[in-house]
């Protein structure tokens, strides 16, 4: 690959490059550059567009953006543009982190309530030789506890007037920001509060 000159002055030596307006069905003028891009392709449509099913579906298992810039080898800046630019996209993200947020909590009510469960253990039976005779596969449905954790961290996060650690604290905030609402405490003193 030949060496590129640094100045743009020798790059384009010898060469004029003019834009001649084009007449539209409506009489009007504009410009190619004006009308659209020219030139090569988005990688949107190579790296990103062909495995919208596949994203959705690593989001849905809970792989972040950031993951999946990694993986598909777009930057940061390309994947935040992409989202703008395809509303498709930005679509297919919403809808996998949804139903990764909806399963998520419902598999959190399921461990604060206590749920059946199936356990298989395979045995096998071996001679005094260590040559296997026979495998046995005894199956058993077991019985996970309610936790209190879970019970506890779903009290704390999805009711949070009702069950509060601290309840006089969650008062005070409430009071400091009506009073910040009706302009009697300026509002950066509810930092600490």
């Amino acid at each position: 690959m030949p060496k590129q000159s640094k100045n743009p002055a020798t790059q384009n030596a010898g060469v004029k490059v003019t834009v001649t307006p084009r007449e539209n069905g409506a009489g009007d003028t504009t410009s190619e550059a004006v009308r659209g891009r020219r030139g090569c392709p988005s990688e949107y449509a190579n790296k990103v567009k062909p495995y919208l099913d596949d994203i959705a579906r690593y989001v849905r298992c809970g792989v972040t953006e950031g993951q999946l810039c990694a993986y598909y080898d777009v930057g940061k800046t390309s994947w935040a543009k992409y989202k703008k630019d395809n509303p498709e996209l930005a679509e297919t993200l919403y809808k996998a982190k949804q139903e990764f947020k909806t399963e998520l909590v419902c598999d959190a009510y399921k461990v604060s309530h206590g749920y059946e469960y199936t356990e298989t253990v395979v045995e096998e039976i071996k001679d005094t030789d260590g040559k296997l005779i026979s495998v046995k596969t005894k199956t058993y449905t077991r019985y996970a506890r309610p936790d209190g954790g879970m019970i506890e961290f779903l009290l704390l996060n999805r009711f949070k007037d009702e069950f509060a650690r601290d309840p006089q604290i969650v008062e005070l905030r409430k009071k400091n920001l009506e009073l910040a609402e009706q302009g009697k405490l300026p509002p950066d003193t509810t930092e600490g509060v």
